[in-house]
């Protein structure tokens, strides 16, 4: 494994209100696909507790730039006490969830996938010098380009969840 440099570090949002959480987390998964990202599954997790439900769904979607290096996006979405609720969408009566989401999202840059320059204390001198020096004008765009994506999945979820603040919510369902 090689080197795992932290870009973005715990960008959070947190949103309290109504919304559909199965169209939240597929419109999560065709940003990713749109941006040629591969997905990994971390976790998808379900609870059942007395004020309503627990989620925890965590993949990891990464994408090879080169050889060399690669993107990592860590998506972490945490659901609290979800219900379903009616609310009036357009007009018409629809089951959504309501309760409080927290996303965070990290993003890594993964330099020496191979592993090639950590055999021996002098390799891996030189791939510091090769990676803060040398070749720092790539990393630096590389890294500038993941905080580009990032920035760009987060206006997605920021525009997603602002459709749903001007949902009205008409009565809640019991757990």
């Amino acid at each position: 494994m090689g080197h795992v440099k932290i870009v973005v570090d715990h960008e959070k949002i947190d949103y309290s209100g109504p919304i559909d959480i199965t169209n939240f987390l597929k419109m999560i998964e065709n940003f990713i696909w749109e941006r040629g990202f591969d997905k990994k599954q971390d976790k998808d997790f379900e609870q059942n507790t007395a004020n309503g439900k627990f989620i925890e769904w965590q993949i990891s979607p990464w994408k090879w730039i080169t050889d060399y290096t690669r993107y990592i996006i860590k998506i972490r979405v945490l659901g609290y006490d979800l219900l379903k609720t009616d609310a009036v969408i357009d007009g018409r009566k629809r089951k959504v969830d309501s309760g409080r989401v927290i996303i965070v999202i990290d993003g890594f840059v993964e330099y020496d996938l191979q592993g090639r320059w950590e055999g021996r204390p002098f390799l891996y001198f030189l791939r510091t010098l090769y990676d803060n020096f040398i070749f720092k004008a790539y990393t630096e765009r590389f890294e500038h380009m993941l905080v580009h994506d990032i920035n760009h999945l987060v206006d997605h979820i920021e525009k997603f969840l602002n459709l749903y603040r001007r949902y009205s919510v008409i009565s809640r369902a019991a757990p």
